[in-house]
């Protein structure tokens, strides 16, 4: 069987060799996140056992097309042996198929004898039904590993599953953090260029992994100012500035 000689970034290194079944990466942009799950793919399904399969799920069928169908066909056409192209079904030449799918239609899913599946961009799927009902009962006989790995896009089910995670109980489940500042190939003065122009909340998010990002499209942390704290007692200022309106134009109609 053709080898596949890879070089991956010291972080992606510290992932792959990590003992946990479920391992749940949340990591900025340009991290090398998405290239990680695509190399993981391929090597899952040279290790898989005949009969069973290995599935990569993005959130759209467009998304999973975009970025993973011609850089798993790129990153192991020496392993391949065929692909079908409406599916989105590659063959690799020990016989093991990997699945291409979307979070749209979980029912495509069921039926599946899984090796290995990741579940990419986890954060942008609706919520956890498709892992709950399809991929998680198709991985049962085999035993087999599952990776999520997203960009947060709020406190929603992969926030949920990444402090399960964290919480380090389940010996099964790891959880990483990771930022573009992980990425050595990417210029620190361009993500500092990047800061410059976003808002604080969308940098955060985007650059830092940060799952708060309330306000991502408006806010500026620099554009607001803070008073001294009071010496007595404890003050709260709350302005909810949805609720705010030209009272002018009212006045007018009346």
């Amino acid at each position: 069987m053709a080898e596949i000689a890879w070089t991956l970034l010291p972080w992606q290194v510290e992932v792959w060799q990590a003992p946990q079944r479920f391992k749940v990466i949340v990591a900025g942009r340009r991290t090398g996140k998405s290239n990680l799950s695509i190399k993981k793919i391929i090597a899952a399904g040279l290790e898989a056992p005949p009969g069973s399969a290995v599935l990569y799920v993005g959130p759209t069928q467009a998304q999973t097309r975009q970025i993973a169908w011609d850089a798993i066909i790129d990153q192991g056409r020496e392993v391949i042996k065929h692909v079908h192209v409406n599916s989105m079904d590659i063959t690799l030449v020990n016989g093991v198929k990997i699945h291409l799918r979307s979070a749209e239609n979980p029912d495509t899913l069921r039926g599946l004898k899984l090796y290995f599946a990741v579940i990419d961009e986890a954060a942008f799927i609706k919520d956890n039904k498709i892992w709950a009902e399809s991929i998680r009962p198709a991985l049962a006989d085999l035993k087999g590993d599952a990776w999520f790995i997203s960009s947060p896009a709020g406190r929603n089910w992969l926030y949920d599953l990444h402090k399960y995670a964290e919480d380090g109980e389940d010996e099964d489940w790891g959880a990483w953090h990771k930022t573009t500042f992980d990425n050595p190939t990417i210029d620190p003065a361009e993500i500092e260029s990047a800061r410059k122009t976003l808002s604080t909340f969308t940098f955060r998010a985007e650059f830092l992994a940060s799952f708060d990002n309330a306000g991502s499209d408006v806010f500026k942390e620099e554009w607001f100012k803070t008073a001294p704290e009071p010496k007595q007692g404890s003050y709260v200022v709350a302005i909810d500035l949805a609720g705010f309106e030209e009272v002018g134009k009212n006045a007018g109609a009346s």
